[in-house]
């Protein structure tokens, strides 16, 4: 992973953009035109007046020792990349860059607290006298009103705020506004500067190919032991978007509105229905809208109903930080022989029992995002299959969502449909993902596929397919 790869902003519209700077008023200049006159009589010789100095901006004079990494905000802005970044500068007049590396993809450090980090380390070596001054960058909801408070949320986007301390000196902020128009992007300029000292620094040029980050953190995941000799990892980046794309279909969840449906029925389900009417919209056939609402907590999370169940082991859980802890990635083997983990529906009303009880019987069943006839016989190493092979493999686009790359075997197949109006229609199918010969369900789960995330138009009994899919568990009852 790279540097800058968890503080992406959903929205990569700007890319490609004119940056212009806002040219702020200057005093008109008047031009006097001289006239020379013949006169007869001598005039005394005045003596010529000095010629002011211009002033100097003593704050844009420290600022621009930070151009590159001014600079560089903008660029990582323009591809829609909105990290803090921050620089220092040493004894020696030299500056360096510094900044948070993320490690995996599954926990990074939430802008604030990259900031609060940042300035902690600064201020401290400032103090101890290692560096003469640092600045932290990162974009805000600054509009030359004094708010320099984080931009976390779309609209609080507003400028690139400059917290900077040089030694001998008071802690300082300032900020360069932007709006955005038209998909593009104008630089309102620094307040306190000239048009030409605003120019200077949007003009500087980066060199290419230069390393201006001498100085990474790696940012890992905190992990534990617990007493159960289970191990807890942390994520706080995950969510259920394509969870609930492969139970509404990848191009339905992008056109239709279904978050305000969802919504709707999370605010249904708070309060008491006499009617059954909250029921009729979370419980279909083969998949409920399970609904968790806690204090701090509302959310709703899709649940393929199947009776399979497997003897399992809890070896890891990795909780979801951002979900107050109340989801988790369940893994370990099953059947003292394989290796799955589950995306766990019943985590927030069970999360003692998993964390305390690695032997578990567990009820696992399966949300499909895309299904493809299979109809390559080898192996990329050249190995021919048999007929009736079957496997699966941790998917390296989703990594850490229990989501998995899959050959399996159509052992049956019904149509389903889902949402009162019946609107979403699929299949359930009895997917193979091992074949063993002495026990047709060794690993024969119960599994949802949308209709629209399907490659093919018919499906048959005991054909092979390939796709991939979302492994999901509960303890059974």
């Amino acid at each position: 992973m790279g540097i800058f790869d968890f503080f992406k902003k959903k929205n990569n519209s700007q890319e490609n953009v004119s940056t212009p700077v806002q040219e702020m008023e200057m005093p008109e200049e008047k031009i006097v035109e001289e006239v020379v006159e013949e006169v007869v009589e001598t005039i005394p010789e005045i003596p010529s007046q000095p010629v002011e100095e211009p002033k100097v901006n003593e704050e844009y004079e420290k600022i621009r020792v930070y151009n590159d990494y001014i600079v560089y905000s903008i660029a990582l802005q323009l591809r829609g990349e909105y990290t803090p970044l921050s620089a220092f500068e040493k004894e020696n007049g030299g500056v360096e860059g510094f900044a948070y590396m993320v490690t995996e993809d599954a926990y990074a450090l939430s802008p604030q607290q990259a900031i609060a980090q940042m300035e902690e380390k600064f201020e401290s070596e400032l103090q101890e006298g290692k560096i003469k001054s640092y600045m932290i960058l990162y974009h805000s909801q600054f509009d030359h009103n004094g708010n320099h408070t984080p931009a976390i949320q779309e609209g609080e986007f507003k400028g690139i705020s400059l917290a900077y301390h040089f030694a001998g000196d008071e802690k300082k902020k300032t900020g360069l506004p932007y709006i955005f128009e038209n998909q593009n992007i104008t630089y309102k300029g620094f307040a306190e500067f000239s048009h030409e000292e605003n120019n200077a620094i949007m003009n500087h040029q980066l060199i290419e190919g230069q390393n201006y980050f001498q100085n990474t953190v790696g940012i890992a995941a905190p992990e534990t032991t617990n007493e159960a000799g289970i191990i807890i990892r942390k994520s706080n980046v995950h969510n259920l978007v394509n969870t609930w794309s492969g139970v509404f279909g990848h191009q339905n969840f992008q056109t239709k509105d279904y978050g305000q449906y969802l919504s709707a029925v999370l605010m249904q389900s708070t309060v008491s229905d006499p009617t059954g009417e909250a029921r009729n919209k979370t419980e279909f056939e083969d998949v409920r809208f399970k609904t968790i609402v806690t204090d701090e907590l509302s959310t709703i999370i899709p649940e393929v109903k199947t009776d399979y169940t497997l003897d399992f082991e809890t070896r890891s859980i990795r909780e979801w930080e951002n979900a107050l802890n109340l989801q988790a990635i369940v893994a370990g083997p099953a059947r003292d022989t394989f290796g799955v983990w589950f995306f766990a529906t019943d985590y927030a009303e069970n999360r003692n029992t998993y964390m305390t009880q690695p032997h578990l019987k567990v009820n696992v069943s399966g949300i499909v995002f895309i299904l493809d006839v299979q109809t390559n016989t080898d192996l990329p190493d050249g190995t021919k299959m048999s007929e009736d092979f079957t496997t699966y493999a941790p998917s390296q686009d989703l990594p850490n969502y229990a989501c998995f790359d899959f050959i399996g075997q159509v052992v049956d197949f019904k149509e389903t449909e889902l949402l009162e109006d019946r609107s979403v229609k699929g299949y359930i199918l009895k997917l193979k993902l091992i074949t063993n010969e002495e026990n047709e369900d060794f690993f024969t789960i119960d599994a949802f596929v949308n209709k629209e995330n399907m490659r093919m138009e018919t499906l048959t009994k005991g054909m092979k397919v390939t796709g991939a899919l979302q492994l999901q568990g509960k303890i059974a009852e």
